[in-house]
């Protein structure tokens, strides 16, 4: 799609959103001066733009990772109130830490985890409360 055609598609649907015609004038020159910061930024390589792009998608994938693990160990009935922490350490690994009060919790983690969409691995550095 052309610039000149990603600027109409803006406005028609700025428009249709309750937008007057001041409002759309107003987005489109936010959309080109967004464009050419980015333009500048890049030196007018489209492909140097989409780098800086899939890196930052490569760390909101790994935080997403974390974030699906954790919201699995909170919500697990046979883990309730056990604080175990999670990190993402690189593409489909995460780390568990923290202390659990019994091997069968230990293992519940590590199983959830393991079983996580997106985890090819996990690290396993949880304690057990009974162990010295």
């Amino acid at each position: 799609m052309s610039r000149r055609g990603s600027w109409r598609w803006l406005a028609c649907l700025a428009l249709l959103a309750g937008c007057d015609g001041q409002d759309a004038d107003r987005l489109a020159k936010i959309g080109r001066k967004a464009a050419d910061k980015l333009q500048a930024q890049t030196g007018g390589d489209p492909g140097r733009g989409a780098d800086s792009l899939q890196s930052i998608r490569g760390g909101l994938g790994e935080f997403a990772l974390d974030a699906k693990v954790s919201a699995r160990l909170r919500w697990d009935k046979e883990l309730d109130g056990i604080p175990i922490q999670v990190g993402a350490v690189g593409a489909g690994v995460v780390k568990l830490s923290g202390k659990v009060p019994t091997f069968e919790a230990r293992q519940r983690a590590v199983q959830l985890a393991n079983s996580t969409t997106g985890v090819s691995k996990v690290i396993d550095e949880l304690t057990e409360a009974n162990s010295r």
